[in-house]
């Protein structure tokens, strides 16, 4: 067995072991958050139901079986009542909106809820708009419509595309509701 010559080359073993170990840690946990990640995000949705491809051209109006209006008849106003408002949170959590629109006003991938309902806002286009439920409609169930500036197009439209949130008018109402209670 060989001794160590002085103390430094046990410190330098040491922290070697330290920061192995670290790194070991760091890895499962980063695993677990995407693992985490991808069960919060496919959870409760059949993907065997999501098309395969877009329609090159847009296909006429179609109805659901639940009554539920296309987006594009326009839903009106939408009331901010207790019930659709937790609705839109079960929402705003169970479908991962939370990953990329926060409710404290940071910077994500997609632009923060809070005070966003009313606002005027910048879209790369330099047009500016108010985020009125229509404008809120729209970005929710045609996502790259209009693109807020600063931020990217194509990636909200993959990431709901299972949800049909433009055939889903109940969900979108409540969707629209839990944005507008974010003052």
């Amino acid at each position: 067995m060989r001794q160590p010559a002085d103390d430094t080359d046990s410190t330098t073993d040491g922290l070697w072991r330290w920061l192995l170990g670290g790194l070991a840690a760091g890895g499962v946990i980063l695993g677990l958050l995407v693992a985490a990640y991808a069960v919060g995000y496919h959870r409760g949705h059949d993907h065997s139901a999501r098309p395969a491809t877009k329609a090159a051209a847009p296909a006429a109006p179609t109805t659901t079986t639940t009554g539920s209006p296309p987006v594009s008849a326009g839903l009106g106003p939408v009331p901010v009542t207790p019930a659709l408002v937790a609705r839109g949170k079960t929402l705003y959590t169970a479908d991962s909106c939370s990953g990329c629109h926060s409710l404290s006003g940071a910077a994500g991938a997609g632009p923060s809820f809070k005070g966003l309902a009313g606002s005027t806002t910048t879209l790369d286009n330099r047009q500016t708009v108010t985020a009125d439920d229509a404008y809120l409609e729209r970005s929710i169930s045609d996502p790259d419509a209009q693109i807020v500036k600063g931020y990217s197009a194509g990636l909200m439209a993959p990431a709901i595309a299972g949800f049909d949130l433009a055939h889903n008018a109940d969900d979108l109402r409540a969707l629209v509701a839990f944005i507008k209670s974010q003052k």
